[in-house]
């Protein structure tokens, strides 16, 4: 079974994202939304019996609430998360029936309309993977959910700890592309403070699109590499005065001298 889970708040592309799912039996759209709006009235909530509709008592832009209400009734298959900006891809589902057949076990990262081949890390802030570009299997909800985070952006919070559950054996990186990346939508949204200037743009152009999100990661790896940088140069500061430490005094004083961890044949002491 493959369980197509959507988070709802654009209701005006609903029926628009409709017509790009799967057409067949093996395929469950779960559609999460906030009880606080009217119910919906599209026709094909009524007519395809595939469709699960889940009215749950959160903010409207509570993503965090209706993924894991939807997340609570997978038991079986794979999940893909779709939001409702975007659409459904052939490739998607053939890529779910190749690795359902052999009863693969695991994450699949393919990748979206803009991106190239990513790999997933462990470390959330390194991890480039976008929502809606892995099949998955469902075991791993019974550890790992989407979650609020102020640090890291959820879906590559939530992509690294499915990550960290399957491991590396477990994880397959296609190169294959299984997403339209904001479909309906602008393909960026800028919002930033520039030198006191606010910033607001959209994006629409795929070719900008790219040159934004790549200048973006080079950004952000080279900030982490001279953050990583400066970390190295700052502990070589600290040897002198494990030396001095260490030499102050004679015997059992120049031993309980030494800070916790640092035995007396540390080589950075010598």
């Amino acid at each position: 079974m493959l369980h197509i889970v959507t988070p709802l708040f654009r209701y005006e592309l609903l029926d628009r994202v409709y017509l790009t799912i799967p057409p067949y039996d093996d395929v469950t759209w779960h559609i999460a939304k906030t009880s606080r709006r009217p119910g919906l009235d599209n026709s094909f909530l009524q007519s395809d019996r595939r469709i699960r509709l889940y009215e749950i008592d959160c903010a409207d832009a509570d993503i965090v609430a209706k993924r894991n209400a939807i997340f609570d009734h997978i038991a079986d298959g794979y999940f893909f998360l779709l939001d409702d900006d975007t659409i459904c891809l052939d490739e998607m589902y053939r890529v779910y029936q190749e690795y359902d057949a052999k009863n693969f076990v695991g994450m699949i990262v393919g990748r979206n309309n803009l991106s190239g081949v990513v790999a997933p890390s462990l470390d959330p802030g390194e991890n480039r993977i976008d929502t809606g570009s892995v099949l998955c299997h469902h075991s791993v909800l019974r550890k790992v959910r989407w979650e609020w985070s102020t640090d890291y952006a959820r879906d590559r919070l939530f992509w690294s700890r499915c990550y960290a559950y399957f491991g590396e054996e477990k994880t397959l990186v296609l190169n294959r592309v299984i997403s339209a990346y904001n479909h309906f939508g602008p393909l960026v949204r800028v919002r930033k403070t520039i030198l006191g200037f606010r910033l607001e743009r959209d994006i629409h152009d795929p070719l900008l699109a790219r040159c934004y999100l790549a200048a973006a990661s080079a950004k952000h790896h080279w900030r982490r590499w001279f953050n990583s940088r400066r970390r190295k140069a700052a502990q070589p500061a600290l040897m002198p005065d494990i030396r001095r430490r260490a030499v102050s005094g004679s015997g059992t004083e120049a031993r309980t001298a030494l800070p916790r961890g640092i035995s007396p044949s540390d080589p950075r002491i010598r």
